[in-house]
């Protein structure tokens, strides 16, 4: 549990203790959770989408999340717009995702893609 807790405070900092131009900046950090509704009893971690954006990530990056049927922004670096997908390509519908806002499809996120002014041209 403390690693958790540590890995989810070192990722709200890097947020604004890197250069958006490092392939290791978190322009995102979000919490996931495992049921519908953003609910505590469901809360997986704090996980952060990072890099220059501007392409499709996957949201589990090393095959150990659960399905994730809700995910809440706590940090998006300004201008930065965050859009999550139940599809692996990000050709499904785009959800928005805003800061502290719940969002959910009804069926588990896959990938995000995030475009920031500088973000890489796709």
């Amino acid at each position: 549990m403390f690693q958790l807790l540590a890995l989810a405070f070192s990722a709200a900092t890097f947020v604004t203790a890197s250069s958006p131009g490092d392939p290791d900046f978190y322009n995102t950090v979000a919490d996931i959770f495992s049921g519908p509704d953003c609910g505590n009893d469901t809360f997986v971690w704090a996980d952060p989408i990072f890099g220059r954006g501007g392409n499709c990530q996957p949201l589990d990056r090393h095959d150990n999340t659960p399905d994730i049927l809700s995910y809440r922004p706590t940090t998006i670096y300004p201008d930065c717009i965050v859009n999550l997908y139940t599809d692996s390509e990000c050709q499904s519908s785009a959800y928005l995702a805003e800061v502290d806002q719940c969002v959910q499809a009804g069926i588990p996120f896959i990938s995000a893609f995030v475009q920031c002014p500088f973000s890489d041209k796709s």
